[in-house]
């Protein structure tokens, strides 16, 4: 898929109760839980070190992130305050 190639964010990825969903207009969703489950969305931005998402106007977290060899795995730590999770934390792509 060319829009993945160019966006290596693009897709769906979980990691025990976290499912992001990032989409190739900058949207994403996360979706923390299962069954009685917590979501939100929002939109990000990254370059070749960092992702910031956005959940509004006032709200933005932002992550460093390391994908390994063939982009089937995120690593996302947070470098600003992030109530979800506090250390790194392993995605793997669903999709």
């Amino acid at each position: 898929m060319i829009s993945g190639f160019l966006n290596p964010f693009s897709g769906s990825w979980k990691s025990g109760l976290f499912h992001f969903t990032f989409n190739t207009d900058n949207s994403f969703k996360l979706e923390v839980g299962s069954g009685l489950s917590f979501k939100t969305e929002g939109t990000y931005k990254y370059d070749k070190e960092q992702i910031t998402l956005s959940f509004s106007k006032d709200s933005n977290t932002t992550f460093t992130y390391v994908f390994n060899e063939n982009k089937s795995e995120l690593t996302l730590t947070p470098k600003t305050e992030f109530k979800w999770f506090k250390t790194a934390v392993k995605f793997t792509k669903s999709n």
